[in-house]
């Protein structure tokens, strides 16, 4: 859960910061918020799932 909350965080400021750096460029603000919440479903999908156990003895 500590994780997850962690990476929101991180990926908040990232998105705040793109759009700053875009400013001026309604379109490409789009296509930046766009594709940065498509990685952040990647990435928060990856971080949420537990480790593979390995059942085989």
């Amino acid at each position: 859960m500590t994780a997850k909350i962690l990476v929101t965080l991180a990926w908040a400021a990232v998105l705040v910061g793109a759009n700053k750096l875009l400013a001026g460029t309604e379109w490409a603000q789009y296509v930046a918020t766009f594709v940065l919440g498509g990685a952040y479903v990647l990435l928060i999908n990856k971080v949420s799932k537990p480790p593979a156990r390995n059942d085989q003895n």
